[in-house]
C-alpha cells in the first residue's frame, strides 16, 4: 500500500492553506516523488502481487497519470481498479488505483 504524499487538494475545504500554498513547482516535485515510490514498492512484490496506491488528491496529474506513466515504465502490469472519489458532502476528495503483476 502506498500513501504517497501529495497537494493534498481532496482536503482542502478543511485545511485550505494548502490551496494558497502550493505552485506548480512544488506540483512537479511530488509527482517525481510519487513515481519513485511506486517505482520502488513495484520492486518489493512477490510474483503476481497486487500493489494499492492512493492521494488524498482530486488532481488528475497525481493520480491517473501516475497510474499511466508507472504502466508505461513497467511491462507486465496491469491496473486492476481505479476510483477517484470526489469532494462532496460525505467527505474529502481522494483516488485510489490496484496494480496487479501480471507474472
Amino acid at each position: 500500500m502506498c500513501d504517497a504524499p501529495c497537494s493534498g487538494s481532496g482536503s482542502w475545504r478543511r485545511a485550505a492553506e494548502g490551496k494558497w500554498t502550493l505552485t506548480e513547482a512544488r506540483l512537479a516535485e511530488l509527482t517525481t516523488v510519487q513515481d519513485a515510490i511506486l517505482d520502488q514498492a513495484a520492486a518489493l512484490l512477490a510474483a503476481k502481487g497486487t500493489l494499492a496506491y492512493a492521494t488524498c488528491s482530486v488532481f488528475r496529474c497525481e493520480n491517473e497519470d501516475r497510474v499511466a506513466a508507472f504502466l508505461d515504465r513497467h511491462q507486465g502490469w496491469k491496473c486492476t481498479y481505479q476510483r477517484r472519489f470526489d469532494i462532496g458532502p460525505e467527505g474529502d476528495g481522494f483516488f485510489t488505483a490496484h496494480l496487479k503483476r501480471e507474472s
